[in-house]
């Protein structure tokens, strides 16, 4: 079996498939909450402040820390992404076979790339709007248009075997 898949990305659509992602709200925003939480408790326990100016305090904490602090954010995500695939259009041609999927790439930044993933080192997949995104590892995904396959049942061809041959987060 081989399937093609054609995906054209842009820095606004990685990034906007990156945000749509439970994982990345709930991992920044737990982040800096534990933080706030964390200065909250070294304050509280002084009993300098009563108790409403310290709960005022944490939200002004954690308003300047989400600002200043390097969390994460989608300016940051687009600038990433921009440097990495460049201002135009990157384009990706997926072969999707019985044991692998085979990965080639062309962008500004890398003119030609090529790479072979053998299902059994993917750590997991996901649906994110109109995408499928694979995890290589935990900071390493391959974002794959639903569009760019042939036939409907193409798509659905490859989705039964990466839930056969991947495991799911």
């Amino acid at each position: 079996m081989e399937i093609k898949n054609e995906t054209r990305l842009t820095y606004e659509i990685l990034t906007d498939v990156m945000i749509s992602k439970k994982k990345f709200i709930i991992t920044s925003w737990s982040i800096s909450f534990f933080c706030v939480f964390i200065i909250e408790m070294t304050i509280w326990p002084s009993g300098a402040f009563p108790w409403w100016v310290n709960l005022l305090l944490g939200g002004i904490f954690l308003a300047f820390y989400r600002l200043l602090s390097k969390i994460t954010t989608p300016k940051r995500l687009k600038k990433t992404y921009k440097k990495i695939i460049g201002e135009g259009e990157s384009r990706h041609s997926f072969l999707f076979k019985d044991e692998e999927v085979e990965c080639h790439v062309c962008n500004e930044v890398t003119p030609e790339a090529h790479a072979i993933y053998p299902y059994s080192s993917l750590t997991g997949w996901e649906f994110v709007k109109n995408y499928l995104v694979l995890y290589v590892s935990k900071y390493q995904q391959i974002t794959i248009d639903l569009n760019g396959f042939d036939s409907e049942e193409d798509k659905n061809a490859v989705i039964a075997l990466l839930k056969a041959k991947v495991k799911k987060d």
